[in-house]
């Protein structure tokens, strides 16, 4: 559990020292940057906000910056704050959209951009439901892992918007540090708001296959798989690195994982779909 509270806008003023840690986007633009304020954690969104997290990672404390709109910090909250402060607590967090499939769900890995959302948008809009857009928060449970619901929306580029989605998805207000548009769960684009097994995960291969392909990812690159898509708010704390490669190693071990490829066409995606269905019922035959 995590206590949340949201304060007044306020200045985001100069911080004393130089974080511990940063992202940054590939055209060098700063997303996030780690300070340390005592035993306690300070992560500022540049323009947007900083957040205050406890040492245990069971208290977020939210500073809108000024002029920063309510969505926009909710969603920040959501979907950066939830799983780093669920990894100080020891729970498992990563990059990944959820959907259902028969019998449990599947998790598709990967960083911003490889496809995750639109992915899951595709098996959303048909006869699947998603459970998550980009953070999957896990739970071990006796033989495999169960998948824990995330926030009633996607969010799609525009492209993906006008080749997939159709008049009657509704449209919610976007978010500010992003132009994608964001969808609400509803007819026509279903949602799990359910735990549910996690059957298998596929990371995205990068873009250039020419055909859909998955193939089985064992021993080392199984692991890195899930180590490299995986939130973790300190980097340089010891004893959560330990914890955090010994929680990783069990999920990586526990759940079967897979690469998968395909062309980025639109029309490409029902084949993946019946590809991924096809392959996890393999998995429990």
């Amino acid at each position: 559990m995590i206590r949340h509270t949201v304060m007044p806008g306020r200045a985001q003023s100069a911080m004393g020292a130089a974080p511990f840690h940063r992202y940054v986007f590939d055209d060098g633009t700063v997303w996030t940057e780690f300070y340390r304020a005592g035993a306690d954690y300070l992560l500022r969104f540049p323009g947007l906000a900083d957040f205050e997290v406890s040492a245990d990672g069971t208290e977020v404390v939210a500073h809108p910056a000024e002029d920063a709109d309510e969505t926009t910090v909710e969603h920040l909250y959501i979907n950066q704050l939830v799983p780093l402060a669920m990894s100080r607590q020891g729970r498992p967090a990563f990059h990944a959209s959820v959907v259902t499939v028969p019998g449990g769900a599947v998790a598709f890995l990967g960083k911003t951009g490889s496809g995750k959302s639109t992915l899951a948008a595709s098996f959303a809009l048909g006869e699947s439901a998603f459970l998550t857009d980009d953070a999957l928060l896990v739970e071990e449970i006796e033989g495999g892992c169960r998948v824990l619901p995330s926030h009633a929306s996607l969010r799609l580029w525009e492209d993906s918007v006008a080749a997939l989605v159709g008049p009657k998805i509704a449209h919610a207000g976007p978010v500010s540090y992003s132009s994608k548009a964001r969808l609400l769960a509803g007819e026509g684009l279903r949602y799990s708001d359910t735990a549910q097994p996690l059957l298998a995960a596929f990371v995205l291969e990068p873009q250039g296959a020419d055909s859909v392909t998955i193939r089985t990812l064992a021993g080392l690159d199984r692991y890195m798989a899930w180590l490299g898509n995986s939130f973790l708010l300190d980097i340089e704390d010891p004893a959560l690195l330990a914890r955090h490669f010994e929680w990783t190693h069990r999920i990586s071990g526990a759940v079967p994982t897979f690469a998968l490829g395909y062309p980025r066409d639109y029309a490409v995606l029902p084949d993946v779909r019946r590809a991924v269905r096809q392959h996890v019922s393999a998995l429990e035959n």
